[in-house]
């Protein structure tokens, strides 16, 4: 394949379509793994496995970011605001009942025409 222009530039061809290997995510960790050591270049690897160099940047790239991310601090935060939301939500709940229960009991002692002992109401 050749581009028009000022310079003829060849292209190889890159083979039959769908033929892409498909990495699995241990087999990109390994390689990963393999570019950082010591001593070994990135595009040394990366011709060693048939992957672009920019790719192999890429996938470094992502497994810094895992690498440096605290994952379980976020999920941590989530679940105690969840249960704070949770138990706010049961307290108001709670308070509401209350509230109905004691209102039904002054009116039933004053249906009754018992004095509410220790109970003051607001006359």
């Amino acid at each position: 394949m050749t581009f028009r222009g000022a310079v003829d530039l060849k292209v190889p061809n890159a083979g039959p379509r769908g033929q892409r290997h498909r990495r699995s995510l241990s087999e990109k960790i390994a390689i990963v793994r393999e570019s950082m050591l010591p001593g070994m270049s990135a595009a040394h690897v990366a011709k060693r496995h048939q992957i672009a160099l920019n790719v192999l940047y890429y996938w470094r790239k992502v497994y810094r970011d895992v690498i440096d991310a605290d994952l379980t601090a976020p999920t941590q935060a989530k679940a105690e605001e969840g249960e704070i939301a949770d138990l706010k939500l049961q307290v108001r709940n709670l308070e509401r009942l209350l509230g109905q229960r004691t209102l039904e009991v002054a009116i039933l002692k004053d249906k009754l025409g018992i004095e509410a002992n220790g109970i003051e109401t607001d006359e």
